[in-house]
């Protein structure tokens, strides 16, 4: 098995653990994810990529439906904000492979060895102990909280929308909090026009 991947926003401070699902967060970017669509709650138990996952498991593949959804609404967002790769085209494959995610869990469990990427690295779930735009640029909301998911959110919620309490994953800290380093969303945001125009202020006391 290769070793598991640090990378360089982040550092692992624990071995596979299984981490309760409702305490679970989806990953809040600032400036990017709209907040009001989530009423204000990044809790994966009421994020919209579980909410498609269950509505396929009760309807099947019925675009009609799937069209008017939270999750369609904010990837088609990420669109309008210059994320040019998520066209409608996109979108459809990428739904589909989220739901193949799930499939592969309801038949399979959960089997480690799909962690390993196409270049042998081990991508396991990977939780937050603090929400990154907490930890890193000092944004401080008090709907922004709990296990935040850096990596695995197709994974976490698959296994929400079938039921399960646990999934195996790693703890990680901020590697650099506080610094404002923008790391890995320097290039990811780069489309994103004035995302890096505000500089978030700290919250006042």
């Amino acid at each position: 098995m290769a070793d598991i991947t640090n990378d360089d926003d982040i550092k692992i401070v624990s071995g596979t653990v299984d981490v309760p699902l409702k305490d679970l967060h989806i990953q809040y970017v600032h400036n990017v994810t709209p907040a009001e669509l989530w009423n204000f709650d990044m809790s994966l138990a009421n994020s919209p990529h579980v909410e498609l996952l269950k509505l396929i498991r009760e309807k099947g593949f019925d675009w009609d439906e799937i069209w008017k959804t939270r999750y369609v609404a904010e990837r088609l967002n990420r669109f309008k904000l210059g994320m040019n790769n998520w066209t409608r085209k996109h979108l459809k494959e990428h739904i589909k492979w989220r739901y193949e995610v799930l499939r592969s869990l309801k038949h399979h469990g959960y089997k480690a060895k799909l962690h390993i990427t196409a270049k042998g690295k081990n991508r396991p779930v990977r939780i937050l102990k603090e929400p990154f735009w907490k930890t890193r640029f000092g944004f401080e909301r008090d709907w922004l909280t709990g296990y935040e998911i850096w990596d695995g959110g197709g994974r976490s919620s698959a296994a929400m929308a079938l039921g399960w309490e646990t999934i195996p994953a790693v703890i990680c800290e901020d590697r650099y909090p506080g610094s404002k380093k923008k790391g890995m969303f320097d290039k990811k945001l780069s489309m994103v026009k004035g995302v890096w125009n505000e500089v978030i202020p700290p919250i006042p006391a």
